[in-house]
């Protein structure tokens, strides 16, 4: 979480000579070795041209789901998601962002008051977490075929949704190389070796009900 109290506990632990990694979401500007994980921006930016392309080429509303915008990695995904909505398909326009907390109870209470204001709305986009409650919510409206739903992460869960048709999308990412990679990085901060960089990348996979593994 990118809060004043997070970072003066980064510079604290930096003072005593404890190397500090970022994972998922990055704290930028405090004394950290590195970050690992995805970038935020093109992932938000791959979800809007997904929704974009899986949408109509007419004037449709769409709305977005934040787990927290206290996350950076969340409001980097935002931010890529709304500039590639302004630059290639400036007939969506985003008419609400709620925040579920990554939670699925707030999720699902969120999704069925937005569905109950924008009956009309034809995407979805959820940020973080809580996409079963967005997703039992969409699916009770009855709606789920008409609203394109893209989401990240496959879990149990998601795969469900995905499987019929009530999410049209995920963005994934793999938690096992991210730890890997984690633990090397620190393993090299803790021999004073030197990192390969400040930023360890992970490679997205774009999940269809088409590819989704077995």
């Amino acid at each position: 979480m990118d809060h004043p109290n997070v970072r003066e506990a980064v510079r604290e632990l930096d003072a005593a000579n404890v190397p500090v990694l970022t994972m998922v979401s990055d704290i930028p500007n405090v004394p950290r070795i590195g970050y690992v994980g995805i970038d935020n921006r093109s992932a938000g930016r791959l979800a809007g041209h997904l929704l974009g392309r899986l949408s109509e080429s007419k004037p449709q509303k769409v709305a977005l789901f934040a787990g927290s915008l206290s996350y950076r990695g969340h409001e980097e995904r935002e931010m890529g998601f709304r500039h590639i909505l302004a630059e290639e398909f400036p007939h969506l326009q985003i008419v609400q962002l709620r925040e579920s907390l990554d939670d699925f109870e707030r999720g699902y209470k969120e999704a069925k008051a937005l569905l109950e204001a924008y009956p009309e709305v034809s995407g979805i986009y959820n940020i973080g977490g809580g996409n079963r409650g967005i997703a039992q919510a969409l699916e009770e409206s009855g709606r789920a075929k008409e609203v394109v739903f893209g989401a990240h992460e496959l879990t149990e869960h998601t795969r469900r949704f995905l499987l019929s048709g009530v999410i049209d999308f995920l963005i994934d990412q793999n938690p096992l190389q991210e730890a890997r990679e984690s633990v090397l990085a620190l393993a090299k901060a803790a021999r004073r070796k030197p990192i390969d960089g400040s930023t360890l990348s992970i490679r997205m996979q774009i999940v269809f009900r088409e590819n989704i593994s077995a």
